[in-house]
């Protein structure tokens, strides 16, 4: 009896894993924790019904202590609240990790997840593709819709007017940022929706690559050209190039399809420069040495090394607001963090707290290389859970994605993935399986 009571809760967790990656980028921020959340109960009831132990794998358990370190940064935080909001979030973010790695148990679970992820990219490109369209045509229009989600925005920020001082003051903005001339598709700014975009190019090109299927090649290309398109209209410098590594790294496919991926990368490239010119010719203002970005970010990161000179080894606290309200009021610079996901994590937890992020890093890697090793399959899925994960790490190197609960999210479910896709594979049949084909 118990083990159909679990083999009925597995079945609905095939049912919900892909729906997870379909909805995730399309939702709002404020939603989509809800839908893994929710799975990740189904994940412990259903291990609770057959007397299973926990299975994090050496992957989660980095994760755990790398979390572990972030609460003994608490305790020297000058921001309690703040510190107990980065952990919460990473408490959250462990559990969609967890429910990623224990509920995609099997090659059909992780293809569908796969395809409704470079769905949800295409879609997500479309909107705001549309977005910068509409734009173009009435601008009154185009800020109703931009971000997609705006209307619920708009009820947040009359929530927190009538929110305690004490909570407010601890936020790095009480209202929503403006991107009228970017496209921010389903997210709250266009470096989010950008990031997010890069890390689905992978499993967009992954239908195109790798399926058998003549239809889901061509909506896989469809979708991975809708999706560049949205980096495109995000008018994120950094993104654009790093969706540019990202295919470089997918060229690992090797022989035709590499070949493939090349020439739709010229077509897409192309299409760029001649429909969205404009897009170019913002990427080569990095050369000019007065970009407002580039300047911006070269006082802010003085700034940073200054802090972490202060205090290299534990840092100052866990919490954004620690490093905030130093960059505020000691060096005068009004952002409210590193703008890179090392010196975020330096800054707040010190060296320690960056090896041990950095120790998550090369346990997936490590992973990914021994799937590739394997061939057949594992390979493909090796080389497109590392790139989308390579994504993340290189958009992390411009901006500070661990704040963003929507590139945070889909950055557990890749490490979730791969660890259900590496335990998937040290099966000595599946091994044979792969190696076979």
């Amino acid at each position: 009896m118990k083990n159909l009571l679990a083999q009925q809760k597995t079945n609905k967790l095939a049912t919900l894993t892909p729906l997870v990656f379909l909805l995730a980028a399309l939702l709002p921020d404020y939603f989509t924790p809800v839908i893994t959340f929710i799975g990740f109960i189904y994940v412990i009831r259903n291990r609770a019904r057959i007397s299973s132990k926990p299975n994090f794998g050496a992957l989660g358990i980095s994760i755990v202590v790398y979390i572990g370190w972030m609460i003994v940064g608490m305790f020297y935080s000058s921001s309690l609240l703040s510190s107990a909001a980065s952990i919460a979030l990473w408490a959250l973010m462990l559990s969609i990790y967890y429910y990623a790695s224990n509920s995609a148990h099997s090659e059909d679970v992780i293809d569908s997840a796969i395809y409704f992820g470079g769905i949800s990219a295409g879609i997500a490109g479309a909107i705001g593709i549309g977005q910068m369209v509409l734009f173009h045509i009435n601008t009154d229009l185009s800020n109703l819709f931009n971000p997609f989600w705006h209307f619920i925005n708009v009820i947040i920020e009359k929530i927190i007017e009538i929110m305690p001082e004490v909570l407010t003051s601890k936020l790095q903005s009480t209202t929503f940022h403006s991107f009228e001339t970017r496209a921010c598709s389903t997210f709250t700014n266009p470096l989010f929706f950008a990031t997010v975009e890069v890390m689905l190019l992978p499993f967009a090109a992954y239908l195109f690559l790798c399926s058998p299927n003549r239809k889901t090649r061509l909506l896989g290309l469809f979708c991975f050209l809708l999706a560049a398109g949205g980096i495109a209209c995000s008018y994120s410098r950094g993104p654009y190039i790093y969706a540019a590594l990202v295919c470089i790294i997918l060229l690992l496919h090797g022989g035709k399809k590499a070949l493939k991926l090349i020439g739709i990368g010229a077509v897409a490239l192309s299409s760029v420069m001649v429909f969205a010119s404009g897009t170019v010719k913002r990427l080569f203002t990095l050369l000019s040495g007065t970009d407002v970005s580039v300047n911006t970010r070269v006082a802010l990161w003085d700034g940073i090394f200054d802090m972490i000179k202060q205090k290299p080894v534990f840092g100052h606290g866990t919490g954004f607001d620690n490093v905030r309200q130093m960059l505020h009021n000691v060096y005068e610079v009004k952002q409210p963090h590193a703008h890179n996901i090392l010196l975020e994590a330096w800054a707040e937890n010190g060296i320690i707290g960056v090896v041990l992020f950095v120790a998550i890093l090369v346990i997936f890697f490590v992973n990914m290389v021994k799937l590739f090793i394997k061939g057949g399959k594992a390979r493909s899925y090796s080389i497109t859970l590392f790139a989308s994960a390579a994504g993340f790490v290189l958009c992390g190197m411009t901006d500070c994605l661990f704040y963003g609960v929507k590139p945070l999210q889909f950055f557990m479910l890749i490490l979730g993935l791969s660890q259900a896709v590496y335990m998937l594979y040290s099966d000595n049949k599946i091994h044979t399986e792969g190696e076979n084909k």
